[in-house]
């Protein structure tokens, strides 16, 4: 198996509010952030985003699949 076939294998596919694709390493996850509970503090969440992704390098990528989800799928890759 060539090396660039295994690292797509490990890759989560996840999908940004437009509906477009975004391939995640899951090794450069560091925190997802879900909306605030209602009557909470203001929203930080709009249309669809649904979790917040902070990576290691910084960047933040927001999306509509629930944090709750995306940790069982994280769970279910190791």
């Amino acid at each position: 198996m060539s090396l660039a076939l295994a690292a797509a294998l490990y890759l989560l596919v996840l999908h940004r509010a437009d509906g477009g694709e975004v391939l995640v390493n899951p090794a450069q996850i560091v925190t997802l952030h879900g909306p605030a509970p209602r009557g909470g503090a203001a929203p930080l969440f709009t249309g669809a985003v649904r979790c917040a992704i902070g990576l290691s390098d910084g960047k933040w990528l927001s999306v509509i699949e629930p944090c709750e989800a995306i940790r069982a799928r994280l769970a279910g890759m190791q």
